[in-house]
C-alpha cells in the first residue's frame, strides 16, 4: 500500500455472492440430509421386501441349510463425493449351523470390504493420474465432501492397472513404437518406458487435422516384453525410433525418419565432427528423405562417401537403418513414417513422473498405464 491510502472496510468484500454461495452450501448439506434418511428408509424396507419374496430360494453358504431367519441389522459407512452415508444391511442367520450372513450384498454388488463408493473413487484415481498422490487426496478433501488417503488412491490405481485388458491392432493399422527414461529404480539415469499405440488420421476440427491414437502396450523394463507382444500380433505396419531391433517384429517395418537425423549428430560426435559442423549433414540426409524417387540411391551414396572420409560410426548407423528407412515407398499402407503422433503422450509421461523424487517400477508403470488407458482407450482424448 502506497503512502496516503486508506485500506477498504471489510464489509465491501462481504459480496451478496458469498452470501448467496454460504447460503446455497447450507441448503445443499440439509437436502443431503434429508435425501440419506429417505434413501436409507426406504433401502430397510426394500430389503425386508426382498427378503420375503426370496425366502426359500436362499441358502445358507456355510451348510446350504433353507431355514433362514433375520438377524437384525448391520450398519456399513460408505465414503461418497457428498459425505459419509450410513448404509443398514439386513442380516439372516441361519437356524441348522448359526452362521449370520448377509444375502442382500452379492444382489447389489456390495462386497464387504468397500468403503468408498466408485464415483468418489473414480475421481480420486483419476487425480491421481494427473497430480502427486498426496495433492490429488488434498484435492479431494477441498472439492468434494469425502475424503480418501493418499496411500489410498496409490492402492487404488495399482489394483485398476491389473484389471486393464489392452486392445490388440486391427489388420492394416500402424502401430507406432518409442521409448524414455522415467527416474525408477535403482539406476541413475532410470529405467525405460516402453509404448506402443495405433494411429490413424482423425477427423478435421477447426481445419486442423487430428489423430485417433490407442494404447496397446506400456511396460517399464526391458524391451523383450514389447517385442514378444508384436511378434504374438504381428501387426501389418509399425514405426520405430531405432532404439531397438524390431525387424521381426512386423510385416513392414519404417524406422522414423525425425529420429534417423536425430541420432545422426550423435553418432558424428563419436566420429568427432565439432557440433557447428553437424548441421549440414543432418540437413543432407532430412533432404534426402523427401526424395521419394531418388531417396534410396542418394541415402546410400551419402553412406559411402562418411564411409570413405573416415566417419565409420556414422557411415555404419546409416547402413544399419537402411533397409527400414524407404519402406513406406513400397508399402504405401503406411499411416505415419515417423513416431510424432506419440511424442504427446511422451511430454504427458515426463509430465507426470517429474515430481522430485524417485518412483518404484511397478509403481510408475500402473500410474502411467492408467493415465494413458484413460485418455487414449476410454475417452474422446485419444483424438488429438
Amino acid at each position: 500500500m502506497l503512502p496516503g491510502e486508506h485500506g477498504l472496510p471489510e464489509a465491501i468484500f462481504a459480496s451478496d455472492g458469498q452470501i448467496v454461495n454460504r447460503l446455497f452450501a447450507a441448503l445443499s448439506r440439509e437436502a443431503d440430509q434429508h435425501i440419506a434418511c429417505g434413501l436409507k428408509e426406504q433401502l430397510q424396507i426394500l430389503q425386508v421386501v426382498w427378503f420375503c419374496k426370496h425366502r426359500q430360494d436362499l441358502r445358507c453358504p456355510a451348510c446350504s441349510s433353507p431355514s433362514l431367519i433375520r438377524k437384525g441389522w448391520r450398519h456399513r459407512k460408505l465414503k461418497t463425493s457428498r459425505g459419509s452415508f450410513t448404509l443398514f444391511v439386513l442380516q439372516v442367520r441361519c437356524r441348522n449351523c448359526g452362521r449370520t450372513f448377509r444375502p442382500w450384498n452379492d444382489r447389489v454388488g456390495l462386497p464387504s470390504s468397500r468403503r468408498i463408493l466408485e464415483e468418489l473413487e473414480a475421481k480420486a484415481i483419476f487425480l491421481g493420474t494427473q497430480v502427486s498422490f498426496a495433492r490429488s487426496a488434498q484435492i479431494v478433501r477441498q472439492l468434494t465432501c469425502g475424503t480418501v488417503s493418499a496411500e489410498g488412491i496409490r492402492r487404488k490405481i495399482a489394483e485398476l492397472s491389473q484389471k486393464i485388458q489392452l486392445p490388440s491392432p486391427q489388420k492394416g493399422e500402424t502401430v507406432l513404437v518409442d521409448s524414455t527414461k522415467v527416474k525408477a529404480g535403482s539406476k541413475e539415469r532410470g529405467v525405460p518406458v516402453y509404448l506402443a499405440v495405433t494411429a490413424q488420421p482423425g477427423s478435421s476440427q477447426s481445419n486442423r487435422p487430428t489423430c485417433n491414437k490407442q494404447l496397446l502396450h506400456l511396460h517399464v523394463g526391458t524391451a523383450e516384453p514389447l517385442k514378444n507382444l508384436l511378434r504374438q500380433r504381428m501387426p501389418d505396419y509399425l514405426v520405430h525410433d531405432g532404439g531397438d531391433n524390431l525387424e521381426d517384429c512386423a510385416k513392414h517395418v519404417q524406422r522414423c525418419r525425425w529420429h534417423l537425423g536425430y541420432q545422426l549428430k550423435h553418432y558424428l560426435w563419436q566420429d568427432g565432427i565439432p557440433h557447428n559442423f553437424r548441421p549440414p549433414f543432418h540437413e543432407a540426409l532430412m533432404d534426402i528423405m523427401k526424395d521419394p524417387e531418388n531417396g534410396p540411391q542418394r541415402y546410400l551414396k551419402l553412406a559411402n562417401n562418411l564411409a570413405t572420409c573416415g566417419l565409420k560410426t556414422t557411415a555404419g548407423h546409416l547402413l544399419n537403418a537402411a533397409p527400414e528407412a524407404f519402406t513406406f515407398l513400397k508399402e504405401p499402407g503406411f499411416s505415419y513414417i515417423d513416431t510424432s503422433p506419440l511424442e504427446r503422450e511422451m511430454r504427458e509421461i515426463n509430465r507426470r513422473v517429474d515430481i522430485g523424487a524417485r518412483w518404484s517400477s511397478s509403481g510408475v508403470e500402473s500410474v502411467l498405464k492408467v493415465l494413458l488407458h484413460q485418455r487414449l482407450n476410454e475417452t474422446s482424448m485419444g483424438q488429438s
